[in-house]
């Protein structure tokens, strides 16, 4: 059998090996170990970032979507990559998800967790149809 290089020699895998094999792996060991903020002790005041982050959906995919982009920042050839990833993801990324007023862990606290509902509990479902002729026009 003939390797798939072997087939097309133009095709080659080019993907940077990964720097941190897991999300979780870059999140315990680079992350979390290299970010410094000012947190505050109580729920609805500054900064706050849960104990029990995993437990809110919404940080998680935040956080994962750092992870990659992160990734993809390592491996360029660009000196620069580095500096972008923080200032056009880290950095508003960060200032959501620790936002203690409107943020996903608003109602938690620095060694207190509370559940988050999601806006699906929030709102009223649309009526069948209600979206036929939008969808259409895809």
């Amino acid at each position: 059998m003939t390797a798939p290089e072997e087939m097309d020699p133009e095709s080659t895998d080019e993907t940077a090996p990964l720097r941190f094999p897991t999300f979780d792996a870059w999140f315990d060991d680079w992350l979390s170990a290299i970010l410094a903020r000012k947190l505050s002790s109580t729920a609805g005041k500054n900064r706050v970032f849960c104990p029990r982050w995993w437990d809110h959906p919404e940080v998680v995919v935040r956080l994962h979507s750092l992870w990659t982009a992160w990734e993809a920042a390592t491996a360029a050839d660009d000196g620069a990559a580095m500096s972008g990833w923080w200032v056009h993801h880290a950095d508003p990324q960060l200032r959501t998800m620790l936002d203690a007023e409107h943020g996903p862990m608003y109602r938690c606290a620095r060694d207190a967790h509370q559940a988050t509902p999601a806006l699906r509990n929030e709102f009223v479902a649309a009526p069948p149809g209600w979206f036929d002729e939008l969808n259409a026009q895809t």
